[in-house]
């Protein structure tokens, strides 16, 4: 069993990687083929679009049998990755057509996304299935080690194979998971449910269960987001340092805050037995002082990352176990697609909403991310409570006293 965790495990780093990847060098690759910003900012955007209607349709053919379905998302989204990059290639030894160049990576993007979005739903799905109540945090900590190492692996990937060429981090990625997805056939029993012996039950995301966490994976996305495309520019502009100077602080700062979203996981896996709700409490929290910090005193950048990293570490298996913990048995396919779409849906909205806040005023994004996090760190303070107060009225008297 415990290799089957660590397939896992292994299987959402492999694709988070390649994400956080390919997303610092696409500008750089976009500008070397010709193409306009506003061209390379619809290629992030219709992945993230593609991922959300994938991660529901994926999850809806993978009732049958789980297996085949990730197999068949891990090789489509392999193809589209070496697909990609090389068309790009030739496109940067030629001269093709601008138009029909953009049309082409953009279906491939699109298709990318389609075919990813089945990989973390898939994945949370086999590790609700793998656990029980009383351990499905120490299991979605696992999928959350998996998102912040990769959000580690990524970049320093791309900045020790770019020298050899733009497209080297992507033709890595896709051989990385290539051995994976073999792997995954190979370990990984197949012909299984998606919930065994049951039929999934229908779930709405707007069900009052889960639609608190849900909105919080969702802001959690978008935050996310919106700190990685502006934090550069933000930290350039007021500190008035050069462009490779503030690259320099990005990179320590991101890889900081990914280091610790890792030792966070672990810890939640192996010793941090708290409730959700605690978790989130004090993740959202310190997103909100990450977030007022980074407003006030941008030349504190890296306390800032190292806030946010506990932010995300903690706020992202709490989430996830809180929502999966509330709904029956039956639903939980369901919630695991929803919890894997406020991924997708973060990353299309994110890029859109850190850029047009941005050009607002430059302290607008931080100022809206902190009120955000702050409103959630009460409406989960107020739903700890409500369960409080529930509990207590439902336990029978104390007649000891």
């Amino acid at each position: 069993m415990k290799k089957r965790f660590l397939l896992i495990f292994l299987t959402v780093l492999a694709a988070m990687t390649s994400i956080a990847t390919f997303n610092p060098i696409l500008g750089l690759l976009a500008r070397s083929m010709g193409l306009s910003e506003i061209q390379t900012g619809s290629l992030v955007s219709v992945t993230g679009l593609f991922w959300i209607t994938g991660t529901f349709l994926w999850a809806k053919w993978a009732r049958a049998s789980r297996k085949p379905v990730m197999i068949a998302a891990l090789l489509g989204y392999i193809a589209t990755l070496a697909a990609f990059a090389v068309l790009s290639d030739l496109a940067r030894s030629g001269e093709p057509d601008p138009t029909r160049l953009y049309i082409q990576l953009l279906f491939l993007r699109a298709a990318g996304g389609f075919f990813f979005g089945a990989i973390p739903a898939m994945a949370q799905s086999y590790l609700i299935e793998w656990t029980t109540a009383e351990n499905r945090a120490s299991g979605m900590a696992l999928f959350g080690a998996a998102n912040g190492l990769g959000f580690v692996l990524g970049p320093a990937l791309g900045a020790l194979l770019t020298p050899v060429g733009l497209t080297a981090p992507m033709y890595a990625s896709a051989v990385l998971l290539t051995l994976t997805a073999a792997a995954f056939w190979l370990m990984i029993p197949g012909g299984q449910p998606a919930v065994a012996g049951t039929r999934a039950g229908k779930l709405s995301a707007a069900d009052p269960r889960i639609s608190l966490y849900l909105a919080i994976g969702l802001i959690l996305s978008i935050v996310m987001i919106i700190l990685q495309v502006t934090c550069g520019i933000f930290i350039q502009d007021r500190m008035s340092v050069t462009s490779q100077d503030a690259a320099r602080y990005i990179g320590l700062g991101l890889s900081s805050a990914g280091v610790l979203v890792v030792v966070i996981q672990l810890l939640i896996g192996r010793y941090l037995k708290w409730p959700t709700g605690r978790l989130l409490k004090i993740g959202l929290s310190s997103l909100c002082a990450a977030f007022l910090l980074f407003l006030l005193w941008p030349a504190m950048y890296l306390l800032v990352f190292l806030l946010f990293g506990i932010g995300i570490g903690f706020t992202l298996p709490g989430y996830i176990t809180a929502a999966s913990l509330a709904v029956t048995e039956e639903e939980q396919p369901s919630v695991a697609s929803f919890t894997a779409a406020v991924q997708g849906v973060g990353s299309f909205a994110g890029p859109l909403t850190g850029t047009l806040l941005y050009s607002l005023h430059t302290s607008v994004p931080y100022a809206v991310c902190a009120l955000l996090t702050a409103a959630f760190v009460l409406a989960v303070q107020a739903r700890t409570r409500r369960g409080a107060v529930r509990q207590a009225v439902s336990a029978p008297p104390d007649r000891t006293r």
